[in-house]
C-alpha cells in the first residue's frame, strides 16, 4: 500500500513537470523562432522598399544582417538584373528556376527550402522585384536550440523525477507510521485477547 501511494505521488508530481518543461520550453522555441522569422521579413521588406537606394554595390543597409541578393523580373517573367554582393549571380538558370518559383506562389512571402532562401516579392504593373534572403543560419540556430531545449528538458527531468522520490519518501512518512501503529496495535489487541476468549471457551465448553 505505501509503495502504491509513493508511486502515484511520483507519478503527479512528474506529470505537472513534464507539461511544465514541454509549455516552457516550447514557448521559448516558438518565440525565438518567430522572432528571427519577423527580423528576416522585416529586413526583405526595407530592402523591396528602397529598389532604388544609392548606397555603394553589394553594401547592405544599416538594418540588413543577413546574405541576400534582388532580382529585377520584367513582365513576361524575363530576368531584368540581378544585385547583392553575397551571391555569385552568374548563373542564369539558377535564378530563373528560382524566380518561376516565386512566381508561380500565389503568396508574396514564402520559402524555397532546397535553396534555403526565404523571397519576398513585390508586384509592379510593369515589373517585379524578388528579394531573396539567405535562412541557413537561421535553421542552423533554432537547430541548435531545439537540440539545448532537449537536454536541459532531459536533465531536469530526472532532476525533478529524484526530487520527486525523496519528496515521496517524506510524504508518505505519516501514513506509513500510521500503519504501522494501527498494526502493532492490531496485533497487542489480538494477543490480550487471547487469553480470555480462551478462558471463556473451556467453560463455555464445560
Amino acid at each position: 500500500m505505501i509503495q502504491r501511494l509513493r508511486f502515484k505521488f511520483v507519478l503527479v508530481n512528474m506529470g505537472i513537470v513534464t507539461i511544465l518543461l514541454c509549455t516552457i520550453l516550447g514557448l521559448v522555441f516558438y518565440f525565438t523562432s518567430a522572432q528571427l522569422e519577423m527580423e528576416s521579413i522585416r529586413m526583405m521588406e526595407d530592402i523591396a522598399s528602397r529598389p532604388f537606394q544609392l548606397d555603394a554595390p553589394g553594401e547592405p543597409g544599416p538594418d540588413v544582417r543577413l546574405p541576400f541578393f534582388t532580382l529585377q523580373v520584367g513582365p513576361h517573367g524575363e530576368l531584368m538584373s540581378a544585385d547583392g554582393g553575397y551571391y555569385d549571380l552568374s548563373d542564369g538558370d539558377l535564378l530563373s528556376g528560382l524566380v518561376a518559383t516565386a512566381a508561380a506562389s500565389p503568396q508574396r512571402l514564402g520559402v524555397i527550402s532546397e535553396y534555403e532562401l526565404r523571397y519576398y516579392r513585390v508586384d509592379a504593373p510593369a515589373s517585379q522585384r524578388l528579394v531573396f534572403a539567405d535562412i541557413s543560419s537561421e535553421r542552423a540556430t533554432l537547430e541548435g536550440l531545439r537540440t539545448t531545449c532537449l537536454l536541459i528538458g532531459g536533465l531536469s527531468f530526472f532532476a525533478f523525477l529524484w526530487v520527486s522520490i525523496l519528496l515521496s519518501k517524506w510524504a508518505v512518512r505519516p501514513v506509513e507510521l500510521a500503519w504501522k501503529q494501527q498494526r502493532r496495535f492490531v496485533a497487542a489487541a489480538s494477543h490480550e485477547l487471547k487469553t480470555p476468549l480462551t478462558v471463556i471457551m473451556t467453560n463455555a465448553e464445560l
